[in-house]
């Protein structure tokens, strides 16, 4: 909700200028960054879809993501559909991964993906009864997810363009800190990620414990699946912004995303193993 409150507020600040062009150039970004629909486009080594890791508003430089990081700072130009709130299984069912793969072009040869944190994190309220078994449950469709995701863009840029398949790299997430409040203030008590799990039903004590622990099983469930998979590269965030077992609160925007400072941090450490994996 509150991403939702976020993109209002700014675009009713922004609807200040309400001539055609302005109106113009705002769906043209939104076209571009969450659907991969960008006219003149060059082509890229790199497709990318992504949540709000990549893309926390619409293409709106609100913060730097880690999209805004690679484009600003590293050299790297991805295209393809980046949007906050984005799930794996909706990119998946929509198609993205294949739009982004055309909308990159012929010499396209990598996907980065910023997925799964969301499909981890959907109904908090469905950990409550038994957290391990749900756990595995959302484990075992994400894998189900991502490994069709995989397969069938793979194929899809073969029938496309040919050549070999693409090397598709997807990172975790670096630590939570439930007690950095959310985006926009003005709730009482409790805020940020903590509210969310105790409105589900989770005893506040244990609490940093839970989701550090959901944070490093989803990271080395990842490690895991592109051991098995030819394809999916992994790489880990882990410990850039202060955690274990929270980030430190001067590097986050919110409980869940990074500011621009921390941002930054995992840019440099994102576009490090993006490059490793590329000259490989």
């Amino acid at each position: 909700m509150k991403f939702f409150k976020l993109i209002f507020l700014f675009l009713f600040l922004s609807n200040c200028d309400s001539s055609k062009k302005f109106e113009d150039k705002n769906t043209s970004l939104i076209l571009c960054y969450i659907y991969s629909q960008c006219p003149n486009t060059q082509g890229s080594r790199y497709a990318i879809v992504g949540d709000s890791w990549t893309d926390l508003l619409l293409g709106f430089p609100a913060v730097e993501t880690l999209r805004r990081q690679l484009e600003n700072y590293h050299g790297i130009k991805p295209v393809g559909s980046t949007l906050g709130g984005q799930r794996l299984e909706v990119a998946l069912n929509q198609g993205l991964h294949l739009e982004s793969i055309r909308q990159a072009g012929a010499e396209v040869r990598f996907v980065l993906l910023s997925l799964g944190g969301n499909d981890l994190l959907l109904n908090p309220a469905e950990y409550a009864p038994n957290p391990q078994f749900m756990k595995q449950q959302r484990f075992n469709q994400i894998q189900t997810n991502l490994s069709t995701l995989v397969l069938s863009g793979n194929q899809y840029k073969q029938n496309l363009y040919g050549g070999e398949p693409l090397v598709w790299m997807i990172h975790g997430y670096d630590y939570s800190n439930p007690d950095k409040g959310p985006i926009i203030a003005g709730s009482v008590g409790e805020t940020g990620c903590a509210a969310s799990f105790i409105n589900a039903g989770f005893p506040r004590e244990g609490l940093t414990t839970f989701t550090s622990s959901l944070l490093n099983d989803y990271n080395e469930f990842l490690k895991v699946l592109a051991s098995k998979e030819p394809y999916l590269r992994y790489i880990d965030l882990r410990k850039t912004l202060g955690g274990p077992p929270v980030s430190n609160p001067s590097f986050m925007l919110d409980c869940i995303h990074p500011n621009d400072a921390g941002f930054k941090l995992l840019g440099d450490k994102y576009a490090n193993a993006i490059r490793n994996f590329s000259s490989l």
